[in-house]
């Protein structure tokens, strides 16, 4: 049996975060000064977990993010995944909630409903993303495999890390709503990565939506950050 902790994060707060944007794949802003607060406490946090390496998607938020957690790692690296990147909500990207609300809200009612084939127009499927996610997690692990490595740290974005979480913990899309986030919050899940078949592995939720680290900060607001 070869046990493997995986943390995936979402990056920290952006001014569009603040603007209450929506903010997906389109978008490709820094860290807003209260963001960066928030991964100097994730990284923090994260100092202690003995971590082999550090992934992050390619968008500047979450490469941004992932930096200030190998601030304690002086031998380690960071790789990048565009397949990590946030969704794309197609002409809806940048607008502003109050504005996409009419189109967003019938998209995310058919996903309840099992329809993950749905999408706002020039945007992303639940099923596109899981896709191209479920690809990427498999190279990491067969890289956390073939090095031996143990403890693995992902930054990445809010709704892909309900479809991500969803997708390997219940293997069931439906359940993407239970898997809430804030900004510079992590899940850790544990993981037998002996044979890396996806459809056969169990993936352990160990702690969801941790956000301990944060209460320092006053910016938790999850009735901003969770609403996709």
């Amino acid at each position: 049996m070869v046990v493997v902790n995986m943390f995936f994060a979402r990056h920290g707060q952006t001014d569009a975060n603040a603007q209450q944007l929506l903010q997906g794949s389109g978008l490709n802003g820094p860290l807003s000064v209260i963001g960066r607060q928030q991964a100097a406490a994730l990284g923090t946090a994260m100092r202690d977990q003995d971590l082999d390496m550090v992934v992050a998607s390619g968008m500047e938020r979450a490469i941004e993010t992932a930096r200030h957690v190998l601030e304690h790692y002086q031998d380690l690296t960071m790789s990048t995944d565009a397949r990590l990147n946030e969704i794309s909500w197609g002409i809806m990207d940048g607008a502003s909630f109050k504005t996409a609300d009419p189109l967003l809200e019938p998209v995310i009612s058919r996903w309840d409903s099992g329809d993950f084939d749905a999408k706002i127009e020039g945007g992303e499927s639940i099923n596109d993303c899981r896709r191209r996610l479920l690809a990427a997690v498999k190279d990491v692990l067969l890289e956390v495999k073939a090095k031996g490595h143990r403890n693995v740290f992902v930054c990445m974005h809010g709704r892909v890390l309900r479809v991500l979480m969803a997708a390997l913990v219940d293997k069931d899309m439906t359940k993407m709503k239970r898997f809430t986030h804030t900004n510079c919050c992590y899940h850790q899940i544990r993981v037998d990565v002996e044979d890396v078949d996806l459809d056969k592995m169990v993936f352990e939720a160990v702690r969801i939506d941790v956000r301990d680290h944060l209460k320092s900060l006053e910016v938790n607001r999850p009735e901003t950050v969770d609403s996709v």
